[in-house]
């Protein structure tokens, strides 16, 4: 049996699949989940990971006897296990087998509890992985006479995404969209029927868990290459891309630039506040000042969220927010559970795209108002000696600090975050400013301090 502590991470189990996990493991995490959660009804559904169905046969075999009932959801994106989880009230957990836009050898799970709610690493996958990597710990198996059923939630999931839009309002378009041989390339299809308006080059579509044109990650410059090529050769009016499990989504201009996750979410933010007027909408605290600027602009409301998908749920929840962003390309909506969702965020860009009659490079550069390092990273011993460092260093000067994700100092010009990553020994640094020659000359200072305190850049 494999299954090394490692796996767990803050927000999902993510392994070398034959190395880090096996079946036998999966099988035991099973039965860890049930030890803590007892769930009656489990809804599990997989992406095209070469080793999915080894780790679905594993869930399958730890559930059974101990779950009344288990869905097999088939092929899904991240998104749609989310869903069913708001969307079922029978359910009682609900995990999609997959490992986001890792590399083919991956795989892994993101699970959910009743009503949507992620279960993260403070929240229960820490309290997993000390339960089960223990293993002289004797966990349950049962005889309950286990009903497993095929459920297509796909009817299901459509209408509640196309509710949310009018797709009569969407003009016609041309657009070429890389799936990356990932889940969006299952699902992409399903909705064009109901959106006649659209023509679309589709890149990578074939289901392909060895990924054999590029890691389905769009962050990464070999993933944008094709769909830049094929946007400015065919004249296409955007393109598109997506991670391998369906739940992130960036849009490139008709120029072939990218438009960042500050950027889009302005943009739906601006988009949302015209449906729901005076709302409060959340960003995290590496996206641009931008946003705030649209949406006070628009009468909004704004709030700031540490980074991550559980931070970012959860004050959805207690705050009543109807969107939230990330600059890594999640979105969330109230509409839908609360959870991130990528073809509505497609849809809704769509949408304002048509409404307000403009070229996404026309969206580009309304939202791209200052200037932005970029993500750096730095190997750093001590993380958060690191992050006290900076805040001393530079907090004391700033016309505000925001320290409940690493540190973020905002000036009458400028701002900047250095935050510590959950997974490596690395400290993370962005920093924006109203002018290059600015961002430029901040930039210089902070890294030297780093770098003075022995930080290495990557």
């Amino acid at each position: 049996m494999l299954i090394k502590p490692g796996i767990f991470h803050d927000y999902d189990i993510r392994a070398v699949f034959g190395k880090e996990l096996d079946q036998q493991g999966c099988q035991r995490i099973a039965q860890g989940l049930f030890q803590l959660y007892k769930p009656k009804t489990v809804a599990i559904g997989y992406d095209m990971r070469l080793s999915s169905d080894e780790v679905f046969q594993g869930l399958i075999q730890g559930f059974s006897g101990l779950a009344e009932t288990i869905w097999n959801l088939g092929l899904i994106s991240t998104d749609m296990s989310y869903f069913t989880a708001g969307h079922y009230p029978q359910v009682d957990l609900a995990i999609v087998i997959t490992a986001s836009h890792n590399p083919a050898e991956y795989n892994g799970m993101k699970i959910t509890r009743k009503r949507a709610i992620p279960i993260s690493g403070p929240t229960g996958l820490y309290k997993l992985r000390d339960l089960v990597s223990d293993l002289s710990q004797k966990l349950p198996t049962g005889k309950v006479q286990t009903k497993i059923i095929k459920k297509d939630i796909w009817p299901d999931w459509i209408k509640a995404n196309l509710s949310l839009i009018k797709t009569d309002t969407i003009k016609p378009m041309k657009l070429v969209i890389d799936a990356g041989n990932g889940m969006a390339g299952y699902f992409i299809p399903k909705f064009l029927q109901y959106l006649p308006n659209l023509k679309v080059s589709k890149l990578f579509f074939d289901l392909d868990g060895s990924f054999p044109n590029h890691i389905p990650n769009p962050l990464l410059p070999e993933a944008v290459k094709s769909v830049k090529a094929k946007v400015l050769e065919e004249g296409a009016d955007l393109g598109v891309l997506f991670d391998g499990d369906g739940d992130r989504m960036f849009i490139m201009d008709e120029k072939g630039r990218l438009l960042s996750g500050t950027q889009t979410t302005a943009m739906l933010a601006d988009h949302l506040l015209d449906k729901y007027p005076k709302s409060l909408i959340l960003h995290n605290i590496v996206t641009g000042r931008v946003v705030s600027d649209t949406v006070v602009s628009k009468g909004g409301q704004v709030r700031v969220t540490p980074v991550g998908h559980s931070h970012i749920k959860k004050i959805m929840r207690e705050t009543g927010a109807i969107f939230g962003g990330e600059h890594s390309g999640h979105y969330f909506y109230k509409d839908l559970h609360f959870a991130d969702n990528a073809i509505l965020s497609l849809l809704l860009a769509l949408e304002y795209a048509s409404l307000h009659n403009l070229k996404f490079s026309q969206i580009y550069d309304r939202y791209n108002k200052y200037p932005q390092s970029g993500e750096i990273n730095f190997t750093v011993d001590d993380k958060q000696g690191m992050i006290q460092a900076v805040k001393d260093k530079f907090g004391a000067e700033a016309n505000q600090v925001l320290d409940f994700d690493g540190v973020r100092a905002d000036f009458d010009d400028w701002w900047f975050n250095v935050r510590a990553s959950n997974t490596e020994p690395l400290l993370r640094l962005n920093l924006e400013a109203d002018t290059q020659e600015i961002l430029d000359k901040q930039l210089k200072q902070i890294i030297a301090f780093l770098e003075s305190r022995g930080a290495k850049r990557n």
